[in-house]
């Protein structure tokens, strides 16, 4: 990776419905779309005059449902970082797609712009579980629309969500069947998280609705790693399985810590040791931008201290891990010993350390443990 190379990740918040369990920035309120708009446009014109050197390498569209918007909107923001950033040696273009929201057209339009890479949010082939969420598209939608996009793309990811309501090990293997058969180039395969103040943690909490045991999820996550395998996907990341080169690169800026730069409410940037996080208030976003306000939230400049562990926490969640050559290019012997240390004394059967520190199945599988471990030695040492 060239020291000038960047990832450019976009946020589009508008949602035509809100899913229980999701915690993303995000609103059913499509009114703001257009002061929205042009207040992306001002924020990329605003950052880019600090980026004349960066080469982009991906460009991400998230959300929200980026694939809600009409073809102009998403037009008018790439051709907006076209003319403020050097896109000459882009690599990756993703846009996140709903199955309820995708055309023909729209697909046409996507690879005419340059899109190279979709992501569907599909979650579940069961409709039971779907309409249990709040997703407002059924298992045959999804199907259509990934046949659709198949005509465009040779690279697609598709989203599950493991433990959601009604969830055992028939909707898995349906799940598990529609990967087998349509074959998507990456599966990104979800664990639920529902510790947020989300409205699926309040009816768990009032007793509304039941999520699967602890036991059955190990079991179905066994049945889960196994069959992809055999399907022929590597899992290169904790949560990510692809087909040969078919891995996420705009992601992989993210968990090797390189630098990138997000645009929109509530999207974070790294460059250099500078860590920002926009604001997630959509209101305050856009009037920040209309006085020429940096719209940031979070603002923190990492000691060298930080950057390393920021870097293992990151890090950690692929495969392959980390090389120690790398690390040792960015960090002194004094401090890698400081961290890694105790690490190796105290999780041994969780991490492999031959050439590069990564952890073993056992560290995947139970990859929270070694995170904790991690959190430990940096509150000890801050």
């Amino acid at each position: 990776m060239n020291s000038n190379d960047l990832a450019v990740y976009v946020h589009i918040p508008f949602c035509k419905k809100r899913c229980i369990y999701c915690d993303y920035t995000s609103t059913i309120d499509q009114s703001l779309k257009n002061e929205y708009l042009y207040s992306l446009k001002e924020e990329i014109k605003m950052i880019s005059k600090k980026m004349k050197n960066k080469r982009v390498r991906t460009i991400y569209f998230g959300g929200g449902t980026p694939s809600l918007m009409n073809e102009v909107y998403i037009e008018q923001i790439f051709k907006t970082l076209d003319s403020n950033f050097n896109l000459s040696f882009l690599e990756e273009f993703t846009i996140e797609v709903n199955p309820e929201s995708i055309t023909k057209e729209k697909a046409d339009f996507y690879k005419m712009i340059g899109v190279n890479r979709i992501s569907m949010g599909f979650q579940s082939t069961s409709d039971k579980i779907l309409k249990s969420v709040g997703r407002i598209h059924t298992y045959n939608e999804g199907l259509k629309a990934f046949k659709i996009l198949s005509d465009f793309f040779d690279n697609i990811n598709v989203d599950f969500i493991l433990g959601l309501p009604f969830e055992d090990k028939e909707t898995v293997n349906n799940n598990l069947e529609f990967i087998k058969i349509m074959k998507p180039s990456h599966v990104s395969y979800y664990l639920l998280d529902y510790s947020h103040d989300t409205p699926l943690k309040f009816l768990l909490e009032t007793k509304k609705i039941n999520l699967p045991e602890e036991d059955q999820i190990s079991e179905l996550l066994d049945l889960i790693y196994d069959q992809l395998d055999n399907f022929g996907y590597n899992r290169y990341e904790i949560s990510s399985w692809s087909l040969p080169r078919k891995e996420c690169i705009h992601n992989k800026y993210y968990w090797k810590n390189y630098e990138y730069i997000g645009f929109g409410v509530s999207a974070g940037s790294h460059i250099g040791n500078l860590r920002t996080v926009n604001t997630s208030e959509l209101p305050t976003y856009l009037e920040k931008i209309k006085t020429g306000l940096q719209p940031q939230e979070f603002t923190n400049k990492n000691d060298d201290f930080q950057e390393l562990i920021e870097t293992l926490f990151m890090g950690l969640r692929l495969s392959e891990g980390l090389k120690y050559d790398y690390l040792k290019q960015r960090f002194s012997d004094e401090l890698l010993n400081k961290v890694l240390t105790p690490l190796k004394d105290n999780l041994s059967d969780y991490l492999s350390l031959n050439g590069s520190i990564k952890l073993t199945k056992k560290g995947m599988d139970f990859s929270r443990f070694v995170f904790e471990n991690l959190l430990d030695i940096a509150q000890t040492n801050s």
